[in-house]
């Protein structure tokens, strides 16, 4: 090739003329399997071998011995600086350039990788430049298609993931946009809903992407077009290389053609997003401002994206029916508890208003008994001649029946847990073993009371009085029920009453209350009696409930016990079989182990005051117990004033020409209550005696009398004189 050329007419001339260098140069170049080429002399005479010619193709042979500039003038700024780097002496590397050549007529981008190395003249000099030259344009076209189906089955797979999990409609639709953009390269995505809206319309803009909302709004609604329409009407995908010379362009008024102001569209490509119904959902359209931008594979790839697109809606869309059939759902079972809650409600207070009927039918008619023995012991009082037998019993009829009522509402109050506990630290042990006598002169001579009391320490801080009064009825009800039982035994054997006291570290499940978990006494009172009917079960703690015969009992003993044990901060529970017998357990919080309270010490009466008269302030808002008070301490020798309420009070004790020795004050009165007024009274005069009384007080209930002395309502004219001529307690 090389030797068949007339090089006389280039400017090296003939080849018998080149010199040694150019010649020898030239012979390793056509030895070389690699492309190469040698640029030869200021103007890069081009010399090359067979492996470039396949490189120049259809331009080979015309540029061989032409000066390199020539052969490429595209390349020729860059071949210049070749030949001035290499004949100044310097050797180039370049991998990968990226050089459009026209050796077709048509620009077509290639990547080389080259070398450059100077050859020396006969002078020694650089006189040409020797370049390999090897096309890796396949390779790096391999790899930047590996690089875009990696990314593409990235974008796939990382879409096809979220639209599987996300549920709501605009970003679901916004990914795709999204990804389909970066996957087709277009500079801007649009996705196009045809669903009605809430203006009856359809064709509405959802998601854009690569644009902003605004250049589109701008426009209004699209037209069903030539170009628009088809992809609503799942006709398949639209591609065009150039928009603007598409035979479906322009054909519809009022634009013929994109309206001002629009996007730069040329290159366009768009796919229809259809339901598995077969419904057109939308469309997914893609612009570029540039010609021939979509190919043959971004078809493809549009339309795999519209099937993921399709499917995410149709979930999204499912979702939401589901939501706002739940939501109705929701809504009905809420009408639905509301209503339920109101039924349940109204059953609660009927069935409230029932057990408060049958509380006050029940205290009617014990009330009305009592009242029937005071009021006919007074009439019979009134008639004259009366011996004095007769009218000593009469007035012992009165004294018990008001003493009955007194226990009565003792134990409504205690049931309600409004009782006026005086709480203090006692060994429940203890005041067990103090009670075992009467325990056991109340059972009788057939039933044995056995105590099983634990070594340890047990204390408890509540009223030692209702405790002792709460055993007592279990005890009662435990001789009752073993007495019932042996009446249906033939052979009368003899029934045992167990009363076991205990540290406990919880209360078990009661009443539907879970188990409390702590530091507790347990009190447990077990009988070999008749046992509990289970249908009588849970009525046994309500005020006059009873299973005995009518005259034996009340039915107001367990009322209080539970009322008692509430009140403390404990519970009670129940364990019955009929015919084997029952055991309550009474739970107390266990105080930490310390030496028990004593009942606190009398505060003695000076010795002057005691045997003589004292000046008393009452403080009572009642007219009649009022009047009764003063009269009976007046009785009883001392010298009684009466003040209606606290403040009237507080003015009596500033007189100092008064000289009270002591203030006996109800607590429950209007405005300042009796506690509040002991505590005023207590900081203005620190050494004056105060005694309160009380029925029934709520802040009693609460807190207690505190420190200070309480004469429980009613009281007897014993009772006055006791408190008002000893010690002063700190409650009796």
């Amino acid at each position: 090739m090389i030797a068949a050329k007339d090089w006389s007419a280039t400017p090296i001339g003939a080849m018998d003329g080149w010199p040694l260098p150019l010649r020898t140069a030239t012979a390793v170049i056509l030895q070389s399997p690699l492309p190469m080429a040698l640029l030869w002399g200021p103007e890069g005479i081009l010399i090359y071998n067979d492996s470039y010619a396949t490189i120049a193709g259809p331009l080979h042979p015309t540029i061989l011995g032409m000066p390199v500039r020539e052969a490429w003038p595209e390349a020729a700024a860059f071949n210049d600086g070749v030949l001035r780097a290499g004949l100044s002496g310097r050797s180039l590397t370049f991998s990968r350039q990226d050089i459009t050549l026209y050796r077709g007529g048509a620009p077509e981008r290639v990547f080389l990788d080259l070398n450059y190395s100077p050859v020396p003249g006969a002078d020694g000099q650089p006189a040409g430049v020797m370049a390999v030259v090897i096309d890796v344009t396949a390779t790096v076209r391999m790899e930047e298609d590996l690089r875009a189906e990696t990314l593409t089955l990235e974008t796939l797979n990382r879409t096809g993931a979220a639209l599987t999990s996300i549920l709501d409609l605009e970003p679901l639709v916004q990914m795709v946009t999204d990804a389909g953009v970066a996957l087709t390269g277009a500079e801007f995505g649009a996705y196009f809903h045809n669903l009605m809206d809430e203006t009856g319309e359809r064709l509405h803009l959802f998601t854009l992407s690569g644009a902003r909302r605004s250049d589109f709004e701008s426009l209004g609604r699209p037209r069903a077009t030539a170009v628009f329409a088809p992809t609503f009407r799942n006709e398949g995908v639209i591609r065009s290389d150039d928009i603007l010379a598409d035979v479906r362009y322009g054909r519809n008024a009022p634009h013929a053609g994109m309206p001002t102001g629009h996007l730069p569209v040329r290159s366009y490509l768009a796919v229809s997003v259809v339901s598995r119904s077969g419904e057109v959902l939308g469309g997914l359209l893609f612009g570029h401002s540039a010609t021939h931008q979509f190919s043959e594979r971004h078809e493809r790839l549009i339309v795999g994206i519209a099937a993921q697109a399709a499917i995410g809606i149709d979930n999204a869309r499912l979702f939401a029916a589901a939501q706002d059939a739940n939501a109705t759902l929701e809504r009905r079972v809420e009408e639905r508890t509301e209503e339920l809650t109101r039924v349940h409600d109204a059953l609660r207070q009927a069935q409230k208003m029932e057990t408060l009927g049958q509380l006050t039918g029940g205290i009617a008619h014990d009330f009305n008994n009592l009242l029937t023995v005071i009021r006919g012991s007074t009439d019979l009082l009134r008639r004259p001649g009366l011996n004095d037998a007769r009218r000593e019993r009469y007035v012992d009829a009165i004294a018990q029946t008001a003493d009955r009522a007194a226990t009565l509402t003792s134990q409504l109050l205690a049931f309600a847990r409004r009782s006026s506990l005086t709480p203090r630290v006692f060994d429940v042990g203890d005041t067990i073993r103090g009670l075992n006598e009467m325990m056991a002169m109340l059972s009788g001579a057939v039933i044995d009371v056995d105590l099983c009391l634990s070594d340890t320490v047990c204390l408890a801080n509540t009223d030692v009085s209702q405790f002792e009064t709460a055993v007592v009825n279990l005890a009662v009800n435990a001789r009752d029920a073993i007495v019932q039982q042996n009446t249906h035994q033939a052979n009368g054997q003899e029934g045992r009453i167990t009363i076991t006291v205990e540290p406990r570290d919880h209360i078990p499940p009661v009443r539907g209350h879970g188990a409390r978990r702590g530091d507790f006494v347990a009190i447990a009172i077990a009988d070999t009696g008749s046992g509990i009917a289970p249908e009588h079960m849970e009525h046994i703690f309500e005020p006059f409930f009873t299973s005995k015969g009518v005259g034996h009992g009340t039915g107001l003993g367990l009322s209080q016990v539970f009322g008692f044990v509430k009140q403390a901060g404990g519970d009670v529970t129940v364990t019955s079989e009929v015919g084997r017998g029952s055991t309550f357990t009474l739970f107390l919080p266990r105080e930490p182990d310390a030496h028990p309270l004593a009942a606190s010490p009398a505060a003695a009466v000076p010795a002057s005051a005691a045997g003589k008269a004292l000046r008393v302030l009452v403080v009572e808002d009642n007219p009649e117990v009022g009047a009764f008070a003063v009269s009976a301490l007046a009785d009883l020798g001392h010298d009684p004033v009466l003040a209606r309420h606290a403040q009237e009070a507080l003015v009596a004790l500033g007189d100092k020409s008064h000289g009270f020795d002591v203030v006996f004050s109800d607590v429950m009165m209007p405005g300042m209550n009796g506690i509040d007024l002991a505590h005023a009274i207590r900081r203005r005069f620190p050494t004056l005696r105060i005694l309160l009384t009380s029925g029934y007080s709520e802040v009693l209930s609460r807190e207690g009398a505190g420190d200070f002395a309480l004469l429980q309502k009613p009281y007897s004219i014993d009772g006055l004189a006791d408190v008002f001529a000893g010690p002063e307690p700190a409650g009796v």
